[in-house]
């Protein structure tokens, strides 16, 4: 990323259908900070995001860049935790490039996926995230539902949207 993001100059969010030159940069971004270590191919994350660009309402990946430079994402899916099958659909994977945390790009991108979501008639979402990040989504009307998912503990989050 050329220089840090500002509250005043946040990238522009685009939906990943549109703009699938992105997708490698987004597949890459996911893969290092959630798969990678789990022992996962990169392609096979790629492959998936691929699915993303189909048409329909779900799945779906935002991708946010400015000037070319791919600067943030978020998804969402079906399903994100087995466990908890039964809640659906999931907002997932949202990530920020270091040059753009904090100011305000993980909200923007929770605020428009929140939206986007609401116009497809989409009237709950839900998320799981580590317990150190819960009070990013706590700040932003989730609720937590549930914790200690998983060996990584996380809690899983409900959000009410408005149509």
């Amino acid at each position: 990323m050329s220089a840090a993001c500002t509250i005043h100059d946040l990238p522009a969010i685009h939906d990943l259908r549109e703009r699938p030159d992105l997708l490698d940069a987004v597949a890459e971004a996911i893969w290092a900070t959630f798969w990678q270590h789990k022992g996962s191919a990169l392609s096979d994350l790629q492959a998936g995001f691929r699915k993303h660009l189909a048409p329909g309402a779900l799945p779906f990946t935002l991708a946010a860049e400015r000037d070319g430079v791919f600067c943030g994402t978020v998804s969402l899916i079906a399903c994100d935790e087995p466990e908890r099958a039964d809640l659906a659909p999931w907002l997932a994977a949202l990530w920020v490039a270091p040059a753009c945390r904090k100011a305000g790009l993980g909200a923007a991108l929770v605020r428009e996926i929140e939206r986007r979501a609401a116009a497809l008639g989409i009237a709950r979402l839900y998320l799981s995230a580590k317990p150190a990040v819960a009070p990013f989504y706590e700040r932003r009307g989730w609720q937590a539902i549930d914790t200690d998912i998983g060996p990584a503990r996380l809690v899983i989050f409900e959000r009410a949207l408005s149509p």
